[in-house]
């Protein structure tokens, strides 16, 4: 118990910085940064910080075996983070949020092409549930939908390619091979956009920027501390303490209401990500 408690600790921590990385990159975009130049401060400011300790504990990890992979990871990667950036500054954070955890359920769709893993028919009723509570808060056809939820939609979609695919690499690459090659690459991708609509910064946005990369790369550390020390079953539930989190920054930082949409097809999206977690154990 004292393992799990370690682990729902750090795992708390990761969603007070999912938070606190959405906070950032939404005042950054209201102070007239693009999110595209955001996105290339956390990328550049997260290898910053990777690779020195990359070095340090594993020497010169980069190996050239499985290089496509590679490449196609740290692409979608690229992408992914552009476009749940540009998500979270057009969005309101809670519904971006309840989108983002979308996620596990890509993971589940991917796993068998991918991975060769058999998905049972409980798994995939609960993913198709899941994906019931997605519609939901989407609210295709009414006043309530918004086209940059198809793009929130998406990054989820690239995140659960990450997922699945640094799964198949990490039979045979070290993690530090995964991290630099994934920083560099999308550090590489995000500049060109970034160029494209460049202002410089003043020091409050520098700050900013400095907590979004610093905060974000760490985020990362909380959950592979939290998933090593307890659990999985019993840390993954407390993950959800995020979409707390970030209704409240929404409502007394922008003013945001959460809809009655949003929390309904949160509910059934939580739901069916924590079942799915539950039979990934069993």
């Amino acid at each position: 118990m004292n393992d799990n408690l370690r682990g729902a600790g750090w795992i708390l921590m990761s969603s007070a910085a999912a938070t606190a990385v959405s906070v950032g990159v939404r005042a950054l975009s209201d102070a007239g940064i693009a999110s595209v130049e955001t996105a290339f401060a956390r990328s550049i400011l997260g290898l910053a910080l990777i690779l020195p300790i990359a070095l340090t504990r594993g020497g010169w990890p980069l190996s050239f075996k499985r290089w496509k992979l590679h490449l196609l990871r740290g692409l979608l990667g690229a992408v992914a983070i552009n476009a749940g950036f540009y998500a979270v500054s057009t969005l309101p954070l809670a519904t971006v949020t309840v989108i983002f955890f979308t996620a596990p359920l890509f993971v589940t769709i991917f796993a068998g092409p991918i991975l060769g893993e058999r998905v049972g028919w409980r798994r995939w009723t609960a993913t198709g549930i899941g994906f019931l509570g997605t519609l939901i808060v989407m609210g295709p056809g009414t006043t309530s939908f918004h086209p940059v939820m198809l793009i929130a939609a998406a990054s989820s979609v690239m995140f659960a390619l990450i997922l699945v695919i640094g799964k198949k690499l990490s039979s045979t690459e070290s993690p530090y091979t995964m991290m630099l090659y994934a920083s560099t690459i999308v550090t590489i991708g995000s500049l060109p956009p970034a160029l494209m609509v460049w202002r410089p910064p003043g020091m409050v946005e520098i700050g900013l920027m400095i907590l979004v990369g610093a905060v974000g790369t760490f985020r990362t550390y909380f959950d592979i501390r939290g998933y090593a020390a307890g659990e999985a079953s019993f840390v993954a539930p407390f993950q959800y303490l995020r979409i707390v989190l970030a209704a409240a920054a929404g409502y007394f930082l922008f003013a945001e209401v959460p809809g009655r949409g949003t929390l309904a097809g949160a509910a059934v999206i939580i739901a069916s990500t924590l079942y799915i977690a539950q039979r990934e154990r069993s």
